[in-house]
């Protein structure tokens, strides 16, 4: 399956029919050609088609033959159809249409470019930043959903498409609303019935293992649980699926700071995203977006003042005097000290001499030149005499 387009990859062991195997080149409808397949789930196939019409490369989910024959499942995917018609959010796939072929319900869908989150985080972990990023298109998706009155239900990675970009980035796109329960009131009472379970174990919200009534907070639930694996690298809770199970019931989430420091900021959300009592969860994906946008205000900012914070330099030491140059730094000495002050010291007494010297004038021109010359040679001596005591003191001998 090329990894580039819409779909997930086929399961180990999945089993087919010679119907499903020959649909390579029918024409649902008359309209659709189906041309290859992308991808499989444990509910429906989607391939690559054609709409013959426009001349159109589109996206086409069918029911397995299993769920063909069954229903309440031929029920539960017309019901995604009437779902995601209603849904026109960009961080949605677009439905553009729907039908019955025989015995074959079909949906078609916007063909994407990309991956799945899925197959993104096998090659590792995302930065904080980045998985934040994602994290708000999610949520916005969610959001969305939540106030038509729609919940997803399977909120995973595998569900969580990453379409490129024109200019080289990434728009999530929120596949698979097969699992949608409606909110709001709905004729179709026996298609999702209380005490049913639907979901996947590793991101399954406790209520929604019990079977309880699932509302926006059971996508809050699995979001904090993505938003953690998308930054650890891992699954919160892991193991088989019953202990997988035994863990969403039980016990707390991890602390993502132990396996990311860079991230403690977002501690506080995880743990209210992911509580196992939804009471105090976040009341929808809107609420928690906004928390999320807080406490993301803070990733980076202690490595960033520690890069700019001045480091101090030892003599010797080369520091940059201006972006390109460098300069060696003299060491300071302590007789550098003491010449200065010296030298201000004679300064001093060098300019009391000099306004001294202006009175010269004045005395000798005046009456009482003869007592003021004996008075001008008492300051002279005065002033010579503290000069030579001004002098600075040799500087210490270095040993």
């Amino acid at each position: 399956m090329p990894a580039s387009e819409t779909g997930t990859p086929e399961p180990s062991g999945a089993g087919g029919d010679a119907t499903e195997a020959s649909w390579i080149g029918k024409a649902f409808e008359g309209r659709y050609r189906i041309e290859a397949q992308l991808g499989s789930g444990g509910v429906g196939r989607v391939y690559r088609a054609r709409h013959l019409a426009l001349d159109r490369p589109v996206a086409l989910k069918l029911l397995r033959k299993y769920h063909r024959e069954r229903w309440v499942s031929r029920k539960r995917f017309e019901r995604e159809a009437r779902s995601l018609a209603q849904l026109s959010h960009p961080h949605i796939v677009a439905v553009t249409d729907c039908g019955i072929d025989g015995d074959a319900p079909f949906l078609v869908m916007e063909l994407l470019t990309g991956e799945s989150l899925d197959a993104r985080l096998r090659a590792g972990p995302l930065r904080p930043a980045q998985a934040c990023d994602l994290m708000q298109q999610l949520l916005s998706a969610l959001a969305f959903a939540h106030g038509h009155g729609l919940v997803h239900r399977d909120v995973k990675p595998a569900n969580i498409f990453l379409s490129r970009t024109e200019a080289g980035g990434d728009t999530v796109k929120l596949l698979d609303f097969g699992l949608a329960k409606l909110v709001a009131p709905s004729t179709d009472v026996n298609v999702t019935r209380a005490g049913e379970t639907f979901g996947t174990p590793a991101y399954m919200a406790p209520e929604q293992i019990t079977g309880e009534e699932c509302d926006a907070r059971t996508d809050v639930y699995a979001a904090g649980l993505v938003l953690f694996e998308m930054i650890a690298g891992r699954r919160p809770f892991t193991g088989k699926e019953y202990e997988m199970l035994r863990q969403q019931m039980c016990e707390p989430m991890p602390a993502l700071s132990t396996l990311c420091p860079e991230a403690r900021v977002l501690d506080g959300v995880l743990e209210r995203a992911a509580h196992k009592d939804k009471n105090q969860r976040f009341a929808d994906a809107a609420a928690m977006a906004t928390a999320l946008a807080d406490a993301a205000r803070g990733l980076g900012e202690p490595a960033q003042r520690r890069a700019e914070a001045p480091r101090p330099t030892r003599p010797g030491t080369l520091r940059t005097a201006r972006p390109g140059t460098l300069r060696a730094e003299r060491p300071r000495t302590r007789d550098g000290g003491w010449l200065r002050t010296g030298a201000l010291l004679i300064c001093g007494v060098a300019l009391a001499a000099i306004a001294a010297l202006g009175g010269v004038i004045y005395m000798l021109d005046s009456p009482q030149g003869a007592e003021r010359r004996v008075l001008l040679q008492r300051a002279l001596s005065s002033i010579l005499e503290s000069t030579s005591d001004a002098r600075p003191p040799p500087p210490p001998r270095r040993r």
